[in-house]
């Protein structure tokens, strides 16, 4: 679970944690192998606090195995960016399995982002399960459609400019779901 400014005292206590050069050796770290893709180069590390016991997490946090950052660097023509962001978990796994583990999470993320910015999916305001539920689902297979066309003829559009042809284009509107 990503730790938040929300999370008030342990977020607060992990942070000033990880920003304290003298903990540096109550820290595990691991670094990722570089990845280029898209004209971005991203680097990520991972590091773990080797004993979680003297933050305050007993109330709120039962559970709770690991408390670690993911750094992640990236570097673009635009410039670079480099931001860390704290996780509290009830796993204790190696750190390969946990920065797979927050990359996983970070995909559904962003399929919820996809959905509410093209699909305005939050201001949806039927009042039964099943139409959301129905109206979901199919929002969710508009975006396969649209992105497996789009990468399968090596299109440069976004996704949100691709519905929008389609909508002014019956052929390709066709095309697309055939």
């Amino acid at each position: 679970m990503g730790l938040k400014g929300n999370h008030g005292i342990l977020h607060s206590q992990v942070d000033n944690f990880f920003s304290n050069p003298e903990n540096a050796g109550k820290i595990e770290s691991f670094e990722s192998p570089v990845e280029k893709h898209h004209g971005r180069t991203e680097t990520r590390i991972f590091y773990r606090v080797a004993d979680i016991t003297q933050f305050d997490t007993s109330e709120n946090w039962s559970g709770l195995k690991s408390i670690f950052a993911v750094r992640r660097i990236v570097e673009t023509r635009y410039g670079t960016s480099d931001e860390t962001n704290y996780y509290i978990s009830s796993l204790d796994d190696a750190p390969e399995k946990m920065l797979k583990t927050v990359r996983s999470h970070w995909k559904i993320e962003s399929m919820h982002w996809l959905l509410d910015v093209t699909f305005s999916e939050d201001d949806c305001s039927l009042s039964s399960e099943n139409a959301h539920k129905t109206l979901n689902i199919l929002r969710k297979f508009a975006l396969l459609l649209h992105k497996t066309f789009i990468a399968e003829h090596n299109l440069k559009t976004s996704l949100k400019t691709h519905m929008f042809e389609c909508l002014l284009d019956d052929d390709l509107f066709l095309e697309i779901c055939s």
